[in-house]
């Protein structure tokens, strides 16, 4: 009898190490990134020209994609958590955006291929490490819209801070830009654990970072509200239930040097913006590239 026991415990044994193994293999297989490759042969099948680049910032690499001509105003978009540039796919194929303007997608710091896996919990910082694409396009002397999605938006907001005369215009999208004003999952002290958190993604990693330190990282940035001179539309969600809707009335009521502030409360929709009313978002986006109107310019 303790033979079998024995046995059998050696195979409950055996099988939880496997799946122990399985769930870390697994884990490192999901990264929501698209290679080079993938990206020129994805496009080019769509008879989408691409051109990716990359630049150091200190010791950190960021990638950054250019769909679109050169001789168009810029469009620099802007993911969330977890992503990477690849979240606004269908915009880069959609030409009555591009025909507009030259869209540039951005892999985050710790997304993508901007240096996968390592953190960067402070928005500053991240502002900080896209600050360079902000400056190429200003020494062409191009103006900049921004939009951003979720967490990304932060990090939009703290460029627009830095570059007053070189943002545009921002499409803010269900972002989270009010201290402590979104959910925490309680898996996030799980992941956040060392004895658990190798069995997560690294991406997840990542996102769950930021997510732990958000609160503070959006406090350090809400001094610079007022240094905001673009024109902004934002769209968010009544029923966000993740990025909750008063991170919308908190930027209403802070950005009061705004060239001109749109609020649009989505009825219903929660978290899902991008994929539930992707013409609401270039519509927007749109709206933003256009030069505004001269009434506008004479401040009436």
């Amino acid at each position: 009898m303790k033979g079998k026991k024995r046995i059998w415990l050696r195979w409950v044994l055996g099988i939880l190490i496997i799946a122990l193994i399985g769930s870390w293999w697994m884990a490192q297989r999901v990264d929501f990134r698209t290679s080079d490759s993938e990206l020129t042969a994805l496009f080019t099948a769509k008879s989408m020209p691409i051109k990716i680049h990359r630049y150091k910032v200190e010791k950190r690499t960021v990638r950054f994609v250019e769909f679109g001509q050169d001789s168009l105003p810029v469009t620099i978009l802007v993911h969330g958590a977890p992503s990477s540039l690849s979240f606004f796919s269908s915009l880069y194929s959609d030409t009555s955006v591009t025909n507009h303007t030259m869209l540039v997608g951005v892999d985050r710091p710790g997304y993508g291929y901007s240096d996968f896996g390592q953190s960067v919990i402070s928005v500053k910082k991240q502002a900080h490490f896209l600050q360079p694409l902000i400056d190429h396009y200003a020494r062409q002397g191009r103006k900049v819209v921004l939009a951003a999605s979720s967490y990304g938006g932060s990090v939009v907001a703290k460029l627009a801070m830095d570059n007053p005369d070189v943002v545009s215009g921002i499409l803010f999208i269900s972002s989270s830009l009010a201290p402590g004003q979104e959910y925490t999952y309680p898996i996030s002290y799980v992941i956040d654990s060392p004895w658990f958190g190798w069995f997560f993604p690294t991406i997840l990693r990542v996102a769950n970072d930021e997510k732990l330190h958000h609160q503070k990282a959006l406090e350090d940035i809400q001094d610079g509200w007022e240094r905001i001179r673009s024109r902004i539309i934002m769209l968010h969600g009544n029923a966000d239930q993740l990025i909750y809707f008063s991170n919308a009335e908190y930027a209403q009521k802070h950005l009061i040097n705004a060239a001109s502030f749109t609020l649009i409360p989505v009825e219903g929709i929660g978290h899902t913006l991008m994929w539930d009313r992707p013409e609401l978002i270039r519509k927007s986006l749109l709206e933003l590239i256009r030069k505004p109107k001269l009434e506008h310019l004479a401040g009436k």
